[in-house]
């Protein structure tokens, strides 16, 4: 189930980053993008949310994520796992 998940989600990304004029175009312009990063920003935060859907899509596809995250929230958490 990870591995399809993982899957759909770069492919998905990936659509993002080649597709991002047509969909700025679509959907217009993000106000608080174009606020935060100048101009152009809309354009920039779709890159942006295509490379995290990316890596995002990889680390749950390898199953990764409690080796990532796990030890560091864990110490904050009470995890007993080591």
């Amino acid at each position: 189930m990870h591995i399809a998940i993982g899957i759909i989600g770069i492919i998905l990304s990936l659509l993002i980053l080649i597709y991002r004029v047509p969909i700025r175009e679509f959907m217009g312009t993000f106000g608080w993008a174009e606020h935060y990063f100048g101009p152009g920003g809309t354009y920039t935060a779709l890159m942006l949310a295509g490379v995290l859907g990316f890596f995002i899509s990889l680390i749950i596809m390898t199953n990764t994520m409690d080796f990532l995250v796990g030890g560091f929230i864990g110490q904050f958490f009470g995890s007993t796992k080591h």
